[in-house]
């Protein structure tokens, strides 16, 4: 039965209230519900609950909001005693300028879509600020990273079975909105043996990228800095699994961005250890031995249809990542004045959003381009899209600087490989794909935790525990609230 406007607000309401209390009970486990919602939302949007496809798209950010206010009005004693030394004057003058020069433009018309506009830009950034506080030690931080790895196993056996089920199934769909409006399944390979480019359990092939791309680099640095025999598992499981998605998602970003970080991680680990496995570069090598074998074994018709995409495609990957961000900036710039056209004139989902509600049309229309950069130029105007592109910059720094100062540890492993992450999604999407968008957040926050300081000195020596390469002093009022 498909649901009125009106039954899904109320629904909406209800359903808002009730997750924002139950959320707010424990911020820390509301969290890791919205990072495993994160991945399984476009299969509840697809098969599970399809006529209430935008309450499902918000469910995550509605948990979150629940572990906004907790973390931030209401903070345990254990959050009151650490401070994070972050540039918040800078990061509110970017929220500021969004608001002014984004959120404020007559041109959007709309007070509605200017809030959305500003949830896609900001809503996951305080998500940064809580993330170095779910981590008790390395210990923790190893077996929840591991745990969470583990998602990768179901969801690229999904997606085996969506390349092999063909572009007809049922389970190669798309999620349909009436915000985004319904897709046909893309398809790639030559004639009958074209295959359906697998989307996995994410609305559209965006989500699944990003899914494997960062999947395959906490893996990869897991397996290059743990111990014992969970390798095995990221050994035969996870990275063989990944690396066939990779192919048969259809995507060159995906399968180069893929090897890339293989090459960087490994020329890494071949000159200095990253990890505190030892000979992690003959694991490495390992590892890309027994992957790259298996996906040739299991997996040569998904790399025989990426091939003939990457022939037959009317571009090549070097203009998807150099000249194209280029040449959409250049014809941003040519075409915005100072204010831009209006925060989130551009997504996909304000057309559909506009006619829901009824509202009028942009007094101009946001010109679209061929990737992010020129949109969000477009969008914003030249003073808040340079304070945007500082702000990324910044992310991708903090990451960077993580990394250098770390000793060898699973934190330092992981800091490599989300600093490839955000270099990779520099000029790639983040506003206009929620999943990238809130991994970006998550993985900037994780490697401020070597920022994070004690504000509780107590006369007695109290226990120290090495936490990612950064000695934190654990309090005993900490012990039960964690």
């Amino acid at each position: 039965m498909k649901l009125t406007i009106s039954q899904m607000m109320a629904l909406g309401a209800i359903g808002t209230a009730v997750i924002v209390f139950l959320a707010m009970m424990n911020w820390r486990r509301a969290v890791h519900a919205a990072l495993i919602v994160a991945l399984l939302e476009g299969a509840i949007r697809k098969w599970v609950f399809p006529q209430g496809s935008e309450l499902v798209y918000f469910f995550k950010d509605i948990i979150l909001l629940g572990a906004y206010i907790k973390f931030f009005m209401f903070p345990d004693p254990d959050v009151r005693c650490w401070r994070l030394r972050v540039p918040g004057t800078f990061i509110a003058c970017v929220s500021l300028i969004l608001v002014f020069f984004g959120a404020l433009n007559p041109n959007i018309g709309s007070a509605v879509l200017a809030v959305y506009g500003l949830k896609i830009y900001l809503w996951y950034i305080p998500l940064a600020f809580m993330v170095p506080l779910l981590f008790r030690d390395e210990q923790h931080l190893t077996t929840l990273f591991f745990r969470y790895s583990l998602f990768a196993i179901p969801i690229c056996l999904l997606g085996v079975a969506q390349f092999f089920a063909g572009p007809d199934s049922p389970i190669n769909t798309y999620a349909t909105s009436d915000l985004a409006g319904v897709q046909t399944v893309a398809t790639f390979g030559a004639g009958q043996a074209a295959r359906a480019r697998i989307t996995g359990t994410f609305s559209y092939i965006g989500g699944h990228n990003i899914f494997v791309v960062l999947f395959f680099i906490i893996s990869l640095c897991l397996f290059l800095g743990m111990e014992g025999r969970r390798k095995l598992v990221l050994l035969f499981g996870n990275l063989p699994l990944l690396l066939a998605n990779a192919f048969m998602t259809g995507s060159r970003y995906t399968v180069f961005s893929l090897l890339g970080i293989a090459a960087i991680v490994g020329l890494t680990a071949s000159m200095s250890r990253v990890g505190k496995a030892r000979n992690t570069f003959i694991y490495m090598l390992i590892g890309f031995i027994v992957a790259a074998g298996g996906v040739t074994v299991f997996a040569g018709k998904a790399i025989d249809a990426f091939q003939t995409r990457n022939k037959t495609a009317g571009d090549t990957f070097e203009g998807r990542v150099l000249s194209h961000p280029l040449i959409a900036v250049t014809a941003a710039a040519k075409a915005v004045d100072f204010m831009g056209f209006g925060i989130g004139t551009s997504h996909p989902a304000t057309l559909g959003i506009r006619r829901a509600l009824k509202l009028s049309n942009p007094k101009r229309e946001c010109p679209y381009y061929d990737s992010e950069i020129g949109q969000c130029m477009a969008e914003l105007g030249w003073p808040a899209f340079l304070l945007w592109y500082a702000f990324r910059t910044m992310m991708l720094m903090d990451c960077w600087a993580s990394f250098r100062r770390s000793p060898p540890s699973i934190f330092r492993s992981l800091a490599l490989g989300f600093t490839c992450f955000h270099l990779l999604q520099y000029s790639g999407q983040m506003v206009l794909n929620h999943t990238a968008n809130l991994f970006l957040c998550a993985t900037w926050g994780f490697c401020l935790i070597p920022r994070l300081e004690s504000l509780v000195h107590r006369p007695r020596r109290a226990r120290q525990v090495r936490q990612s390469g950064v000695t934190l002093t654990r309090q005993p009022a900490m012990r039960g609230s964690r």
